[in-house]
């Protein structure tokens, strides 16, 4: 069973880093741009929400096409201020929104796209910094294939050189985006546009909004996981996701252990609820092209839940059995993540990439948890970061 299962994730490895290699951004015009609104959820973000804000405004977007719907979502720091002071300062392009009590993110994003005027609507994380071309950069493919209705941006570790897990989070997130995510752009299907950097076409956001922002899972609200659920949406009614390597995003990510898997743990439970929502559609004649490799995407991905609580077991137990083979396991896990390493130091061009290698023994011993206990508990809804 661990051979064939390995064996399909090996193929499916090296088709994922064939079709990233065959990847390219969508180029970004500099005229003719569509009126774009940015809208800004933020729950007590304290001052990093002005640096958030304060990085579109300074972007190279038209002034006259841009619109920033800065939200506050019950706050009970000085986020409000923060907000305030900004538009403020820049009336003619920057409004401030108050909800009156904290009711989510979904719930602060569902506001945003309903008061939105773009055509397109970009959303961004307050605890992330833009680019100064990422609006222009991520509004590209929306304006070059009228099938896409969401593009999901570069997102890049702000604060990498903080401690190891940052740094090792460095190298996951350029993976999981330079790598993953630009082989699924590929088909059309990027299974999670992030809410650090996403632009989304509000027609076809419009479309499916109530639904989207009242979803549940086995009746409990879904408060977690929006922006992946908002990209199964919008794959479910047969639109494109894609991925804009150009579009960058810098993002704060836990310094600590406890912090990392209580975010993991969050993502991992999204996943779960998304590829068990999605796989059924996927199964079906949803789109007529491009729809083998996303199929294979979620299967794998349910997959990886079961196999990891197997693999466990059967390791441990083969381990007691014959210690020395052990060396084998390093092995392996040495030979796959620096394949996967060469391909960071494609695009680092430092030594940074061998933090790949690090993260790799790191997964295997310190995260494996992290997919039974995600099944385990995929009703708990609690955002854990917060």
């Amino acid at each position: 069973m661990l051979v064939t299962s390995g064996a399909l994730l090996l193929g499916h490895a090296a088709l994922t880093l064939f079709f990233s290699l065959l990847y390219r951004p969508t180029p970004a015009p500099r005229e003719g741009l569509p009126r774009c609104t940015v809208i800004v959820p933020a729950y007590n973000e304290g001052p990093m929400v002005g640096v958030a804000l304060g990085s579109i405004l300074v972007g190279d977007y038209p002034r006259d096409r841009l619109e920033v719907l800065a939200i506050d979502d019950g706050s009970t720091d000085d986020t409000w201020t923060h907000i305030q002071r900004i538009a403020r300062e820049h009336p003619d392009v920057v409004r401030a929104i108050r909800m009156p009590k904290n009711g989510g993110k979904r719930e602060a994003l569902r506001a945003g796209f309903s008061a939105a005027t773009g055509e397109v609507v970009v959303s961004v994380d307050s605890d992330s910094r833009l680019d100064p071309d990422a609006l222009r950069q991520i509004v590209a493919p929306i304006m070059a294939d009228a099938r896409v209705a969401a593009v999901a941006g570069k997102v890049l570790v702000l604060n990498r050189y903080s401690g190891l897990i940052t740094r090792l989070l460095a190298i996951r997130f350029f993976l999981a985006f330079d790598l993953g995510r630009a082989a699924q752009s590929r088909f059309g299907a990027v299974l999670c546009c992030p809410g650090a950097l996403t632009a989304y076409r509000r027609s076809a956001v419009m479309a499916v909004l109530d639904r989207w922002a009242t979803q549940t899972f086995l009746g409990e609200p879904c408060t977690i996981g929006e922006d992946r659920a908002l990209t199964t949406w919008l794959l479910r009614t047969g639109h494109r996701a894609v991925y804009q390597s150009t579009a960058v995003v810098h993002t704060l990510v836990p310094t600590h252990y406890a912090g990392l898997t209580r975010m993991y743990l969050r993502w991992e439970r999204g996943n779960l609820r998304e590829g068990l929502t999605l796989l059924p559609v996927l199964l079906t004649r949803w789109r007529r092209e491009d729809r083998w490799w996303p199929t294979i995407d979620i299967l794998l991905e349910l997959g990886q839940v079961p196999l990891a609580c197997v693999a466990v077991v059967l390791l441990v137990t083969h381990l007691l059995a014959a210690p020395l083979d052990i060396l084998r396991v390093v092995a392996t896990i040495s030979v796959f993540a620096l394949v996967q390493s060469l391909y960071t130091l494609r695009s680092e061009r430092s030594t940074d990439f061998l933090y790949g290698v690090g993260y790799a023994f790191f997964a295997f011993l310190c995260l494996q948890w992290i997919y039974p206990w995600s099944l385990v508990t995929v009703r708990n809804g609690r955002w854990l970061t917060r």
